[in-house]
C-alpha cells in the first residue's frame, strides 16, 4: 500500500483495524501495545501521504486515547512499539519491507533494551558510596555493556544510506501526527532513551537549557517508569561530579575502589561520545540543515545532535582530567 501510495486503502485497512479491536477484549496490556503499534503504522503512513490519518478514520481517536491512557504512555505508537514490542523475522511490522530498515528497527530494539536494563542499576548508585566496592563494580559493569552501543552504530553505519534511504524515503514517515488536537512525535529509531544514561552519568546538574528542553520533550514518550526515575533524579548529583569530587578533597588522593570507579564512568563516557560521534555523521549525511531547533526527525536535528555531542564530550574530558589531576 505504501509502495503504491494507495491511500484509500490505507484509510480502508485502518478503520478495519479499529472495528476488529472494539469486536475483542484487550484485557492484557501486551495486547494494548500491539494495537497501538499496528495502528501507529497505519498513522504513520496515512501522514506520510499527505492525509490527516485522524481526519480520514475519526473513529480511531476514542481507542488511541484509550490504549494510551490504559498503560500510562502517549496516544499513539512511540520507538518503542516500533522496535522492543515489534516482533522480529516475518511478522515484523515495516513502512517500506527494506533490509535496511529492518537493520534501523533491530538497531533501536538492542539499543533500548540494552539502556532499560542498565539504568535502573546505575540509579542504584546513589545509595552507596563511591569507596564502596560494589560502586565501581556496577560502573565497569555498565560500561562493558554500553561499549556495544558504539558496534550498534557501525552497523547502522555500514548497512544504512543516510540520504538515500533515511531521509528521503523512511524519514518521511516519522512526521507528527495529531491527535486530539494535540501533536505527537512519530516513533524515530533516534528515540532511543540514551537521555536514561545521560541524566544518570553526568547531565543531571550540567545540562544546559536546549539539553534540558529535549529530554523533557522526549521523556514523555517514554516508559512510565522512565519517567519517573528521571523526575527522581533532578537536581541530583551526577556520578561524574560524585567522583570528581572526591578527586577534589584536601586530604589527598582517593582510595583505589574510588579511581577504579571513576576509570568505569570514564568508559561509559568514552562509549557515549563513540556512538554519538557515529550517529552525528550519520545524521549530518542525511540533513543539512545544522540550525539547533529546525526538526529533521521527530523532533532531532543534527545541530541539536551535534550540540549533545559537545556538551558530553566536555564532561568525559572533565571526568578524565579529575582521574589525572590535570584538572584541564
Amino acid at each position: 500500500m505504501n509502495a503504491a501510495a494507495d491511500v484509500r486503502e490505507l484509510a480502508k485497512s485502518f478503520r478495519q483495524l479499529i472495528w476488529r479491536a472494539r469486536e475483542v477484549d484487550l484485557l492484557r496490556v501486551p495486547d494494548r501495545l500491539a494495537a497501538m503499534r499496528d495502528a501507529g503504522m497505519f498513522l504513520s503512513s496515512l501522514q506520510r501521504h499527505g492525509v490527516e490519518p485522524l481526519e480520514a478514520v475519526p473513529e480511531a481517536t476514542d481507542a488511541l486515547l484509550a490504549w494510551g491512557l490504559s498503560v500510562d504512555m502517549v496516544p499513539r505508537d512511540t520507538v518503542l512499539h516500533y522496535s522492543v514490542w515489534n516482533p522480529p523475522g516475518k511478522r515484523q511490522r515495516m513502512f517500506l519491507g527494506d533490509r535496511q530498515e529492518s537493520v534501523l528497527i533491530d538497531a533501536a530494539r538492542v539499543s533500548t533494551l540494552l539502556i532499560d536494563e542498565i539504568a535502573p542499576t546505575l540509579a542504584g548508585l546513589a545509595e552507596l558510596r563511591p569507596s564502596d566496592t560494589a560502586f565501581g563494580e556496577i560502573c565497569h559493569a555498565a560500561a562493558d555493556q554500553l561499549e556495544t552501543l558504539p558496534e550498534v552504530m557501525n552497523d547502522v553505519y555500514r548497512n544504512v544510506d543516510p540520504v538515500k534511504f533515511y531521509a528521503a524515503r523512511l524519514g518521511p514517515f516519522m512526521t507528527d501526527v495529531v491527535v486530539a488536537d494535540r501533536q505527537f512525535y512519530g516513533p524515530a529509531p533516534m528515540h532511543v532513551p540514551l537521555y536514561l544514561i545521560d541524566r544518570l552519568v553526568w547531565s543531571s546538574d550540567h545540562a544546559d537549557a536546549d539539553l534540558k528542553y529535549f529530554h523533557h520533550d522526549l521523556v514523555k514518550y517514554g516508559l512510565p517508569q522512565w519517567r519517573r526515575l528521571f523526575e527522581y533524579t533532578a537536581g541530583a548529583s551526577s556520578l561524574v561530579t560524585r567522583l570528581a569530587r572526591e578527586f577534589e578533597r584536601p586530604t589527598g588522593p582517593p582510595a583505589t575502589r574510588v579511581a577504579d570507579a571513576m576509570d568505569g564512568v570514564i568508559r561509559i563516557m568514552n562509549a557515549l561520545v563513540t556512538f554519538r560521534t557515529k550517529h552525528s555523521l550519520l545524521a549530518g549525511g542525511a540533513y543539512t540543515d545544522t540550525s539547533l531547533y529546525s526538526t529533521a526527525t521527530a523532533g532531532v536535528s543534527p545541530g541539536l545532535l551535534d550540540h549533545i555531542l559537545t556538551l558530553t564530550r566536555e564532561r568525559a574530558r572533565y571526568a578524565r582530567s579529575r582521574r589525572t589531576g590535570t584538572r584541564s
